[in-house]
């Protein structure tokens, strides 16, 4: 069982490599203060480090899901849009 640290460095990993490809987009955080523990997932929203570290709100960004990493496993994958809405209705995310 992972803890939550390990939790958080699983994610960003798994965030750095996914993103490589997205061009300017990709230079993207885990928001550590946003992260959250719902069931045997760790849940971690992220967004661009402009928007992050110089509140440049043109470089937020929108539809992005967050990161899920599997407590026992360590697996990680982003989020689906059913567990979004799921998330927001229990005022999560």
């Amino acid at each position: 069982m992972l803890d939550k640290g390990s939790a958080e460095r699983a994610a960003a990993e798994f965030l750095s490599s996914e993103s490589k490809s997205w061009g300017a987009s990709g230079h993207v955080r885990i928001i550590a203060e946003y992260c959250f523990i719902d069931g045997d997932q760790y849940i971690a929203p992220y967004d661009h480090v402009d928007y992050l570290d110089h509140g440049r709100e043109d470089m937020q960004l929108g539809g992005n899901l967050p990161v899920a990493v599997d407590l026992t496993t360590g697996a990680c994958r982003f989020i689906d849009w059913d567990e979004v809405e799921v998330f927001s209705d229990r005022g999560l995310l």
